[in-house]
């Protein structure tokens, strides 16, 4: 065994590997001192990467960690960039989130795409006033070749809100038996324009689903809920036009054909508001319906007691 450690290390010295030089490139660790006042928006710019192929194999995590007194929390942030990226400061987005305070955080991670720089940005005060450490930590999850750690901190404040930076162009995650070695099967897509399909590959719903859903509520919007059709100025489609409009079209009016459900599928909303006004209606015709029956027995009755 020892033969073999020291065969395995001569190796790694022969082919140049240096697991220490590597990690140096990969790891940042510093800390941003925050002053007593500092305010919402206010940031500290301290470092930026130098990812390799043109700046394109940026990816990074950037995680957080800080106390004041009766607030602490930590949280993980991933940054995306490439070589083509326009020079404009981005919110990363967030991974993980530790809080043990209630009213939220005080800190973001920001990215500038471009430059490869990354700041600390306060979103909130929470805590009893004084200094705040802010303790930093940037992994390089693709090739880096180092940071370029500011000697002086860049101190500003950002009074508007900024756009978030995508994490990814696309997200894919399959699912299969390693143990048997079988083909993986897309479990999740996630597309480049917000769009996520659940067995498909290319969603084209904000969220689109090829197989059964089953769920014990399913809660739509539908507007304008159609209750206006109890409204005195609704107008109902007379009887004998509605006759004539079901016999030529063999659907009701404003309910999309088979044919076009057959192709396009219904929007569940949709078709509930529109059910529920047929509902309403029926019973307005039902009402109407009752009031000349009942008119009718009255005359009929009329008629009989004259008879007698």
């Amino acid at each position: 065994m020892n033969k073999f450690i020291l065969f395995f290390t001569l190796l790694m010295l022969g082919y140049g590997y240096d697991a220490k030089a590597q990690n140096a490139n990969d790891y940042l660790e510093t800390v941003v001192v925050f002053p007593v006042d500092f305010k919402i928006g206010d940031y500290i710019e301290f470092a930026s990467a130098k990812p390799i192929a043109v700046g394109a194999s940026g990816y990074f995590e950037i995680s957080i960690a800080y106390t004041r007194n009766n607030v602490a929390a930590a949280a993980t942030h991933i940054a995306s960039s490439t070589h083509a990226n326009s020079s404009r400061w981005q919110e990363a987005g967030r991974i993980n989130n530790n809080v043990y305070t209630s009213g939220g955080v005080n800190f973001t991670v920001d990215h500038n795409p471009n430059t490869k720089a990354f700041r600390i940005r306060a979103i909130n005060t929470l805590g009893i006033e004084t200094a705040l450490n802010v303790s930093v930590k940037i992994r390089s999850v693709n090739f880096n070749l180092g940071y370029n750690k500011y000697a002086t901190p860049i101190y500003g404040n950002e009074p508007n809100a900024i756009k978030l930076l995508p994490m990814t162009y696309d997200w894919d995650l399959i699912v299969g038996n390693n143990y048997m070695s079988s083909e993986g099967i897309l479990a999740i897509k996630a597309a480049s324009n917000g769009n996520v399909g659940i067995g498909t590959p290319n969603p084209t719903e904000k969220l689109a689903v090829n197989g059964t859903i089953r769920a014990k509520e399913i809660k739509v919007e539908a507007n304008p809920w159609p209750d206006y059709v109890f409204n005195d100025d609704h107008q109902l489609m007379p009887l004998d036009s509605l006759a004539s409009f079901v016999k030529e079209n063999k659907h009701l009016p404003n309910i999309a054909p088979a044919k076009s459900v057959e192709e396009n599928g219904v929007a569940l909303g949709e078709l509930n508001r529109q059910l529920l006004q047929k509902i309403e209606e029926m019973t307005l015709y039902l009402i109407d319906q009752s009031r000349e029956i009942k008119s009718l027995k009255n005359e009929i009755q009329a008629l009989k007691t004259q008879q007698r």
